[in-house]
């Protein structure tokens, strides 16, 4: 409460915590004070102050019924049920330092009472009631509209129809083609007690070619997004079991997870049947400042077409990042991966182990963007029957800065790194990419995307130099509540030293979905 006295008369602004009622202003004939209130910050209320222009006069109001000090006894009361001041009784003047000490004696009781409020809730724990509640309205805000008991399930089914200028991903016999996909989707959510869920998703989906036979699949593909996850929540533990796997036949579509971007460097390529699968787990320890978070995956990468069975391998994936909380939007740490990888066959690709470290940081900046930037050592290490030249010791580093918006969500990102490569054993990319998703026509989703990547694969017989580009967009309208249209577009384009190795390929999709 805010309490100001001067000479003159009095003034005051009464209030209220009723938001149905207005507030008044009174004043009093006096002429010994000038009161000032202001309502307590903590209350909420916004007082405003005012002032009379007839003395002794009620602002256009009926006279209050009651004035502190009043030659009556008249008394102020506050009302028990609207916290309000109530009067009664107003004849004479009234006492300005009684009306002064009331008012201030108010004030110490609003100030006590909002010291012993409860303070703000610290930041929720991983593992704790709000991290469960949370994870629970990220899985159900998907639309599961099939129960059975307590399994839940969403299906989708689609109809698609594509035309490629470049089937074969040729820089010198481009050949078009049509391609009917159609696919099924199926989503199931299983609560597993009051901590745990278990979520499975699978993607089925079939390509025709109506110009090149030769690449019509002769099994299901399986999207990459399909997995099964199992969410456990241990004391100061969070626990994420999961799988997840594919099965993919041809580059056309190259469907990849959300979270990766790696393009297949290869050229006059018609079949690639290939199965990739992950299984594993990662554990987040909340310590309060600190989390600590370990993970390990084990991948089975399997091509069954003779000429790219040199890419069988299998590899351990091993993580582990030490996060601390610098505040409520800011955190900092130490990150690092280790890759083991095996291969079936030493013609092309070699046994090798791979590390990275370095530090970390994340803030969340106004507006609602995230900047999450990182960098350090990077290096790789060949077993002795690989050739000189494989190994490295090197650097990477990204930077990624997103926004949420009303109307749109969008990101940059930048960065370096090195991966394993197709035709050589590394893969070093600097890339700048950028993807926005914007809602803000009604029942019309717009989607684009663009990147930047200047490549060099290198490691063994085969060496090459190259840059290349992707962009496109997606437009869908949903007419109805469980169908949709949609219509994209996707441009590749490679610039290569090597002779032979640049191309272009245009893409064009449209699909109808029916989602329940």
């Amino acid at each position: 409460m805010f309490l100001y006295c001067s000479p003159g008369p009095i003034k005051t602004l009464l209030f209220t915590q009723d938001a149905n009622e207005k507030e008044r202003i009174w004043t009093l004939p006096r002429r010994s004070a000038d009161i000032l209130v202001r309502s307590n910050p903590h209350s909420g209320d916004q007082a405003r102050i005012g002032s009379c222009r007839a003395v002794g006069r009620c602002c256009g109001q009926e006279c209050p019924r009651s004035v502190p000090g009043a030659s009556d006894g008249g008394s102020v009361k506050r009302h028990p049920m609207k916290n309000r001041l109530t009067w009664k009784n107003c004849a004479g003047p009234a006492h300005p330092y009684s009306l002064c000490l009331l008012l201030l004696s108010g004030g110490v009781l609003s100030e006590a009472r909002a010291q012993t409020e409860i303070p703000s809730e610290p930041r929720g724990s991983l593992t704790g009631e709000r991290a469960l509640e949370e994870l629970r309205r990220s899985l159900t805000n998907e639309d599961y509209n099939i129960h059975y008991g307590a399994l839940r399930f969403q299906t989708e089914a689609r109809a698609g129809a594509a035309y490629t200028d470049n089937v074969f991903l040729s820089g010198v016999n481009r050949r078009h083609d049509f391609i009917l996909n159609p696919a099924v989707n199926l989503a199931a959510l299983l609560p597993v007690g009051r901590l745990n869920e278990l979520k499975f998703s699978v993607g089925l989906s079939y390509n025709w070619f109506a110009e090149n036979h030769s690449l019509n699949s002769d099994a299901p593909l399986v999207s990459p997004d399909s997995e099964l996850v199992f969410n456990l929540f241990v004391g100061d533990f969070r626990i994420k079991l999961h799988e997840k796997f594919s099965y993919q036949q041809t580059l056309v579509f190259n469907e990849q997870t959300a979270d990766q971007s790696h393009i297949y460097n290869f050229t006059d390529v018609g079949r690639f049947d290939r199965l990739d699968n992950f299984i594993g787990a990662t554990v987040d320890w909340d310590l309060n400042k600190v989390i600590l978070s370990v993970g390990y995956d084990h991948e089975n990468f399997i091509s069954t077409t003779d000429e790219f069975k040199y890419l069988n391998r299998v590899s351990e994936w091993f993580t582990s990042s030490a996060n601390y909380l610098l505040g409520d939007k800011t955190k900092a740490g130490l990150e690092g991966q280790v890759g083991l990888h095996n291969f079936d066959r030493e013609t092309i690709m070699n046994d090798s182990w791979r590390a990275r470290v370095g530090p970390f940081a994340e803030v969340r900046l106004p507006k609602g963007m995230i900047l999450r930037a990182g960098g350090g050592y990077d290096m790789a290490r060949f077993d002795s029957t690989s050739a000189p030249g494989n190994a490295y010791d090197n650097w990477y580093a990204y930077g990624k800065i997103s926004q949420e918006l009303r109307w749109l969500t969008h990101s940059l990102a930048a960065g370096r790194e090195t991966l394993l490569g197709d035709n050589a054993n590394n893969l070093r990319t600097t890339y700048v990419r950028y993807s926005v998703t914007s809602d803000v026509l009604k029942d019309i989703d717009l989607e684009g995307h663009a990147s930047a990547n200047i490549s060099k694969e290198f490691g063994g017989d085969f060496e090459e130099d190259f840059v290349y580009y992707l962009a496109g967009f997606h437009v869908g309208y949903r007419f109805h509540k469980y169908w949709s249209a949609g219509v994209a577009y996707e441009l590749f384009l490679k610039d290569s030293e090597t002779v032979d190795r640049s191309l272009h390929r245009n893409l064009v999709n449209l699909d109808v979905t029916f989602r329940f």
